[in-house]
């Protein structure tokens, strides 16, 4: 078979966690490492029920996890790149799918989740076993989008209904009435604030001892169970409305495979380009934070494929806004990419 992907990359050793250069190759459902590229004995690992998790919210040293449910691979790449490439890579094969670089879309790894291992402060439960997350600090893996938590060992188990980014990812969900289709609510179960308001009946809601109530990813509202069905179906989008370009306004595929937005729905929205990079790495935090407050596929890693792709994305809208969180290089790159595509007309840059 062919390799999916092939490299260098450190492996943690039991003792001391010491790391050591192995080298990866990526078949079908199983990965194999040796001590060098020329080895005739390979180590296997079977991925047929594996799952993929960065390895903490800060991640200085772009490490990342295996876990199946046998054995749990600590692995680190030489930069924030080659670990993404080679968590899609393992990704893929989850999904099921041949997995290709160069025809990456919004659509290959819709409602898949981004997980990294971290802890918790207060009482926090699996949204798959809905049993609590063990240790003191609840240790577990939270999606980095939707805020889905799960074990280690439930991770692969996870319905794939990571915040939606494009019209069909919302699948059977959509509200259609004689105006055309509207924005429906996605919600989550559980984990709330310790503040969690009702919006129906105005009484506390969320629990510190069960998995209970619900929370709206979109206008981030929250509701009983039993309230649930007498709350208003559409959804608002809440503070950032602005700014979001909604799901339902992303819904076909140029020939050239960018996707194309409706713009009835969309009054200014913002394009977020971070360098993931700039201020020690402190650019993986702004990523995961916009995501969370907008469409996921309004934002983009400079470090990963430059500005070109999100500006595609954006060159039919009327009237749009560009915000860039990076150094006068970044600035300067996305500047000199607007004028390229000739859209500074169109555009106002932060």
């Amino acid at each position: 078979k062919t390799s999916i992907k092939e490299g260098q990359l450190l492996k943690q050793t039991s003792s001391f966690q010491r790391w050591k250069k192995r080298y990866f190759k990526l078949r079908g459902r199983t990965l194999y490492y040796a001590k060098d590229s020329k080895s005739l004995i390979f180590d296997e690992v079977d991925l047929s029920d594996a799952s993929v998790a960065e390895a903490s919210t800060k991640n200085a040293n772009n490490s990342f996890t295996i876990i199946t449910p046998f054995r749990r691979l600590m692995l680190c790449a030489e930069n924030r790149k080659e670990m993404e490439d080679w968590m899609s890579s393992l990704k893929s094969v989850q999904t099921r799918e041949p997995y290709e670089v160069a025809q990456f879309n919004v659509e290959h790894f819709s409602g898949m989740h981004n997980w990294y291992a971290c802890s918790h402060a207060r009482p926090t439960f699996c949204n798959v076993c809905r049993e609590s997350l063990s240790g003191v600090t609840s240790h577990g893996l939270s999606c980095e989008v939707c805020k889905f938590k799960a074990h280690k060992r439930c991770a692969v188990r996870a319905t794939n209904n990571c915040k939606w980014t494009t019209l069909a990812s919302i699948g059977k969900d959509i509200i259609e009435d004689e105006d055309g289709v509207a924005m429906p609510h996605q919600w989550l179960e559980g984990n709330l604030p310790v503040s969690a308001k009702c919006a129906v009946c105005d009484k506390t809601c969320g629990s510190v001892l069960r998995l209970q109530d619900w929370k709206c990813l979109w206008c981030k509202t929250m509701v009983h169970t039993a309230c649930k069905d007498l709350y208003h179906p559409v959804c608002p989008l809440g503070q950032c409305k602005v700014s979001v370009i909604p799901p339902i306004a992303l819904n076909s595929t140029d020939s050239d495979g960018f996707c194309r937005a409706t713009f009835s729905f969309c009054v200014s929205p913002l394009l977020v380009f971070v360098n993931s990079k700039s201020g020690d790495n402190q650019g993986v935090k702004f990523l995961r934070r916009f995501k969370q407050l907008l469409n996921p596929a309004q934002v983009f890693d400079l470090m990963n494929g430059g500005p070109h792709l999100g500006l595609r994305l954006f060159q039919k809208f009327d009237n749009f806004r560009i915000l860039v969180c990076g150094g006068d290089g970044s600035v300067g790159w996305v500047l000199s990419e607007i004028d390229k595509l000739n859209l500074n007309k169109q555009c106002q840059l932060g």
